[in-house]
């Protein structure tokens, strides 16, 4: 009886220490890694400098069996000038319904089956309330000017503009993304939602899971052994049976044409009631059974945005403009200003009438000169003058996304390149 009396509570607190663990396990707070199966869209973007109204969640879908919604903080953006900016995306997600996804898919069950098995726990239950955490997803938007937009389009990548329009190509046409439905509605077969026009919507493709299930399930079924090797440990006390134990043995194992049910571990009274070397157990005291396989990592890229300036180099300016080259002057110039009496001084500027002057009177005469000044103007011409610089554009700013190393979704292990 102290022998059972001290099995039970090993077994109980055996139980109590697997429950605790679990607990711990799926207590853990969801971040960005755990969720990114149940969306899509949410990414990097580009947006044409000076656009006013910029729908940030066009494109994002969500699976709305796990989440509830997701909100975007976009105050930081400033389209009117060009730059990077962060933006925040809020996504509130059902804690139950992620675990339960989860689990589904790491064993491969039936994800509505056990939807349905835990919605009737929680129903029985009435203290149990849904609980949802939300997650903070942080990206960067580039505010781009017309001339790299236009060269963004051309290599097919998207530009945001007003009101859910993009930049088309050069050509007149549309760039287009695939809409990719959340992976976890492969399994949970929930709806896929639009987060802009909060509406159902039909995608064609399906995006892959990172999730790798046949490892994970390895995992699951390796806690699995262990839990059971542990419980079906004996503990002795004076050399007594006190397991306590119920566990059949297996269907290889060699009974010895007793078929009573052997405690695990116990002697019987000499009976060789020990399973055989053909049985199922894996325990029998060899833990190298139930050695847990080696993880595999799952390697995820780490990006991030580099800015290249523009590529610029300085010109001379020039323009025609009129260039004096001689200054105004002015000039003394001769005139005949008529003949002259040498007698009497008559002056005529008519020679018939100095003739007859002379013959009338028997005198003599002479011609006679006067200077005035000619004023002349300054003197121009046109030449091409240089009047200052001007920066000159070779190649626009632009930006690339470089892979910076790599980290494990599973482990959360990074590596750089």
């Amino acid at each position: 009886m102290v022998a059972g009396a001290a099995t039970g509570c090993g077994a109980k607190k055996d139980t109590k220490v697997e429950s605790t663990k679990e607990v711990a396990t799926n207590s853990t707070k969801l971040d960005e890694d755990a969720i990114k199966d149940t969306y899509t869209g949410i990414e990097d973007m580009y947006v044409l400098e000076g656009s006013k109204d910029v729908d940030y969640l066009d494109g994002v879908l969500y699976d709305s069996s796990i989440v509830n919604g997701i909100d975007v903080d976009s105050s930081k953006v400033d389209t009117s000038k060009t730059g990077n900016y962060k933006i925040t995306f809020s996504i509130t997600a059902d804690r139950t319904a992620y675990d339960t996804f989860r689990d589904a898919f790491i064993k491969s069950e039936t994800v509505k089956d056990k939807m349905s098995t835990d919605k009737t726990k929680t129903d029985k239950g009435s203290a149990d309330k849904t609980k949802t955490e939300t997650v903070k997803v942080k990206k960067e938007t580039v505010v781009v000017n017309k001339d790299e937009a236009q060269k963004l389009a051309d290599q097919n990548k998207l530009v945001r503009t007003d009101n859910g329009e993009t930049v088309k190509k050069s050509d007149g046409t549309e760039v287009k993304t695939e809409q990719k439905a959340p992976a976890s509605t492969a399994v949970t077969g929930g709806d896929v939602v639009d987060a802009s026009a909060k509406a159902e919507v039909k995608p064609e493709t399906t995006a892959t899971p990172t999730m790798d299930p046949k490892e994970e399930a390895k995992k699951e079924e390796s806690k699995k052994a262990d839990k059971k090797e542990e419980a079906k440990k004996p503990s002795t006390s004076d050399g007594k049976d006190n397991s306590g134990s119920t566990n059949k043995p297996s269907s290889g194992s060699n009974s010895a044409g007793n078929t009573s049910k052997p405690n695990s571990g116990s002697n019987n009274g000499g009976s060789s009631n020990k399973p055989s070397s053909g049985s199922n157990n894996s325990n029998g005291g060899n833990s190298s059974n139930t050695e847990k396989p080696a993880h595999k990592h799952n390697w995820v890229n780490v990006t991030k945005t580099v800015n290249h300036p523009a590529e610029t180099h300085q010109e001379d300016v020039y323009e025609d403009r009129q260039v004096k080259v001689k200054d105004a002057w002015g000039e003394q110039v001769r005139v005949d200003a008529g003949a002259e009496c040498r007698q009497c001084g008559y002056r005529t500027t008519n020679p018939d009438d100095m003739t007859m002057h002379c013959l009338e009177y028997g005198h003599s005469s002479h011609n006679i000169s006067e200077y005035k000044t000619v004023h002349h103007d300054a003197v121009y011409e046109t030449q091409r003058v240089k009047t200052g610089t001007k920066t000159v554009v070779d190649k626009a700013a632009w930006t690339e996304t470089v892979v910076t190393g790599q980290k494990c979704s599973f482990c959360g292990e990074t590596k750089t390149n």
